[in-house]
């Protein structure tokens, strides 16, 4: 069975490139420029924030950076996913509504009564600036996001 190509930021940016060469031709920027000047941003934006292979970088216990592989600056790890989520919700003041649902079940039958599930303990302060930087990525990619659906309903 041949394995998984890693993926690398070059392939993604060689599609990237192809698909723009193709929208240059089809819609040239000279006469659609506001579309550009909206599009161009938000996919970049999108790009990095969902989709760009990085590392994850939550501060571990051994106050150094998680090095498994994701997709997107905005996503963790299998260990890192929900951490990164609160601290995002930290950043704000707030907390993560996910919170509210995280209970483990057991059979109804079970001599065990069901418990809570361990939540985290409260980020460090470099994971909550961490959680203020993914939340304004995710913000500005909101923005441009509706600045690309009014420059199609307007123009």
């Amino acid at each position: 069975m041949a394995r998984r190509r890693k993926a690398t930021k070059f392939d993604d940016l060689l599609a990237l490139a192809c698909v723009t060469a193709v929208a240059y031709y089809v819609c040239p920027p000279h006469e659609y420029l506001l579309e550009w000047i909206v599009l161009v941003p938000t996919i970049l934006l999108f790009w990095i924030a969902f989709l760009m292979p990085t590392k994850c970088d939550y501060m571990t216990q051994r106050n150094k950076p998680c090095d498994r592989g994701v997709r997107g600056k905005l996503r963790g790890c299998w260990d890192h996913g929900r951490s990164k989520r609160d601290a995002m919700f930290a950043a704000l003041g707030g907390t993560n509504p996910g919170r509210w649902f995280r209970v483990t079940w057991t059979a109804p039958d079970s001599p065990t009564r069901p418990r809570p599930a361990r939540t985290p303990t409260p980020p460090n302060e470099s994971n909550a600036r961490r959680g203020l930087y993914d939340l304004v990525m995710l913000i500005t990619a909101v923005i441009s996001a509706a600045g690309t659906v009014l420059t199609f309903l307007i123009g």
